[in-house]
């Protein structure tokens, strides 16, 4: 298995695609932490998982609140004897019309999808430098997060703008860290059958693309498992696109 005895915590994974993310990363052999804003929404992904034989636990956290990062990240690590791997899955999108974005829907989005990130990535950091632990390929701790395809595209709803600040800041902080074994990765995802995009049915054909229809969300975990895995130890900073080839 790719993720045997990895310790890995998962922000945002109570749907979508990091619900996804858990379920194959436990497939691999991952111990996990779940979190969302949500403890119905977390539980209901633990006990599926723990009733296939999984271990996993849960947190609450919304990522808007900065301060709790350290704190949540201490927690996690005490409870699985710590951390290997955090993947930054948590994010909101945006549906107001262009020209009727309010101010408080835009601080109230980038308090999710900007500092949010920013200060998880930061509290991560922290914590792998402060461990102080190196394994014997080099690598002190891993950071996924997954961002999306807009981050490359002009975008002028906050959405868009909010990915092409996280895109930045992820090639920032992987090429700061990488010489410390820190290795920060970047998945940007396009169009995908999740609730976010108010789809359900997750083989839906109905959006276009390369391949006639949405991605699934177990095909973004898929990549988040290789990124994980110590087969990408050099696959730091580039945003790495699931898009069926459009919109680069």
């Amino acid at each position: 298995m790719m993720l045997s005895n990895k310790r890995i915590v998962i922000i945002g994974a109570s749907r979508g695609i990091g619900e996804a993310i858990a379920k194959e990363c436990a497939k691999e052999g991952a111990r996990l932490t779940l979190i969302g804003r949500k403890q119905e929404t977390l539980d209901a992904v633990v006990s599926e998982l723990k009733e296939t034989g999984y271990d996993a636990f849960s947190l609450v956290w919304d990522v808007a609140d900065v301060t709790k990062g350290p704190e949540i990240l201490a927690e996690a690590a005490k409870r699985m004897g710590g951390i290997d791997i955090v993947i930054h899955n948590a994010g909101v999108i945006d549906h107001e019309p262009l020209l009727h974005v309010t101010e408080e829907a835009f601080d109230a989005l980038f308090d999710v999808n900007v500092k949010g990130a920013y200060f998880s990535i930061q509290s991560t950091i922290n914590y792998y430098l402060e461990k102080n632990e190196i394994n014997e390929l080099g690598v002190r701790g891993k950071i996924i997060v997954i961002s999306s395809e807009t981050g490359n595209q002009p975008h002028p709803k906050p959405y868009g703008v909010s990915k092409w600040a996280v895109m930045g800041m992820v090639k920032g902080f992987a090429k700061t860290f990488f010489k410390d074994g820190i290795v920060i990765s970047n998945i940007a995802p396009g169009p995908t059958a999740t609730e976010m995009m108010n789809i359900s049915q997750r083989t839906t054909d109905a959006f276009p693309s390369a391949f006639t229809r949405l991605a699934r969300p177990e095909e973004i975990a898929d990549l988040a498992v290789f990124l994980a895995s110590d087969k990408a130890n050099r696959i730091a900073g580039q945003p790495i696109y699931i898009n069926g080839g459009l919109n680069w």
